[in-house]
C-alpha cells in the first residue's frame, strides 16, 4: 500500500514542485514554498499535509517555524522517487529552482 500512496503523491504538479525544491535545497519552511511556487496558504498546507501523510517528507521545529525536508529512510527504501525527481526537468522546475535562489537572496523568509 506504501507504494500506492507514494504514486498518488507524485501524481500531482505542485507536489512534485515542493519534492523537487527539497531535493535541490534539502530544506524548506510553509511560507518560502508559499510564496517561490505561488501557492496560497491553504493549498500550500494540503500538499505538504498529504506528502507528510504519505510519509515523504519530515517535519523539524524551529523556533515557530516548521521546516520540509525529504524523507531520506522512505526514499532510501523507494529509490525509484529521487530517480523521478531528478529526472524532472521541465521549465516549471527549472523556473522554481531560480526562483528559489532569489528569493533566498531576500531578507523576507523564513531562513534569517
Amino acid at each position: 500500500m506504501e507504494i500506492l500512496e507514494i504514486l498518488k503523491s507524485l501524481a500531482d504538479l505542485n507536489r512534485l514542485r515542493i519534492l523537487k525544491i527539497l531535493l535541490t535545497f534539502k530544506e524548506a519552511c510553509n511560507c518560502d514554498l508559499e510564496e517561490v511556487l505561488k501557492l496560497n496558504q491553504s493549498n500550500a498546507s494540503r500538499h505538504i499535509t498529504k506528502l507528510r501523510k504519505d510519509k515523504l517528507i519530515v517535519c523539524q521545529k524551529k523556533g515557530k517555524w516548521s521546516y520540509y525536508s525529504l524523507n531520506l529512510e522512505l526514499l532510501e527504501k523507494n529509490s525509484f522517487v529521487i530517480d523521478t525527481l531528478e529526472s524532472l526537468e521541465d521549465s516549471i522546475f527549472l523556473e522554481d529552482k531560480n526562483s528559489f535562489i532569489e528569493f533566498l537572496k531576500t531578507k523576507n523568509h523564513c531562513l534569517d
